[in-house]
């Protein structure tokens, strides 16, 4: 399920115009598809049946109905586990809360595979100043994000929500400059529109987020995002899974370097405390 919404996710920020208009349509309707037909799918989106099944095939599925017998085959195999799971000791917030980081990293393991994942490692060592910020400063995620990825590299800027320190970002060159943008909840409204100002001024975005909206395809150049189930309540497991991911994969690209500036970075900090 996890591969599915993540695939469908990539083809609506990458896919042709057509791919784009039914991977969100199969996100918003996931629980109608058993009323659907490829036939009726291409009617109700203005597409000819044959662009429709070529977007299904891309997916790995030959029809729509192979889609839907993969989601009821998901549901039976949850509801023939319910017996044998009673029979178990009863679970305990504990074990529940290991259960869901397991579930986290494996969502983030999954989306480390595809191809958007490289897409921004890229970006990040190849720009020479990167800016980092979050919809919810408190949760304390971005400026951590912030303080490891330093360590890997130079030019890297923390950007405070009040704004003042937006104009940083508006110093630097568009070409040379990439914006993180980590969602965690809080204000969201804040990096939507600091999204839109940096589109508007040529630079270059990633947005990291475990919701889905409609603007983050559309605003962020490359979206790392995994959709959460309804009722979901691991969204924050899962950012703090692809962050660090993420900064494992940015320090294993980096070797030496890295341990050259994390020993400066070490010197430094013993020199500042001392007395």
């Amino acid at each position: 399920m996890e591969k599915l919404l993540i695939d469908l996710s990539r083809l609506m920020k990458s896919g042709t115009p057509a791919e784009r208009r039914i991977a969100k349509y199969l996100m918003e309707h996931l629980n109608e598809l058993p009323f659907e037909t490829a036939a009726t799918l291409a009617e109700k989106l203005g597409l000819s049946p044959m662009t429709v099944g070529r977007f299904l095939r891309s997916l790995g599925y030959r029809q729509l109905s192979d889609i839907r017998e993969h989601l009821r085959e998901r549901v039976t195999a949850s509801a023939a586990a319910s017996p044998a799971e009673s029979k178990e000791p009863r679970q305990t917030p504990l074990s529940g809360l290991m259960m869901q980081q397991i579930q986290a990293v494996q969502a983030v393991y999954d989306l480390a595979g595809q191809p958007v994942w490289k897409t921004a490692l890229d970006a990040i060592n190849e720009s020479r100043n990167v800016f980092i910020a979050s919809s919810a400063e408190s949760f304390g995620l971005c400026r951590y994000f912030y303080m490891k990825l330093l360590e890997c590299r130079e030019r890297v800027h923390y950007l405070q929500s009040d704004g003042s320190t937006y104009i940083e970002l508006m110093d630097e060159e568009p070409e040379d400059t990439l914006l993180i943008l980590i969602d965690c909840g809080g204000n969201l409204p804040a990096i939507q529109r600091l999204a839109k100002i940096a589109a508007s001024g040529g630079y270059k975005t990633v947005l990291i987020t475990t919701r889905f909206y409609e603007w983050g395809p559309e605003s962020a150049d490359i979206c790392l995002t995994i959709p959460l189930h309804q009722n979901s309540s691991d969204s924050m497991l899962q950012l703090v899974a692809m962050s660090e991911f993420m900064l494992q994969s940015l320090t294993h690209n980096n070797g030496s370097n890295r341990k050259q500036r994390v020993k400066r970075i070490g010197d430094l900090q013993r020199a500042l405390h001392q007395g």
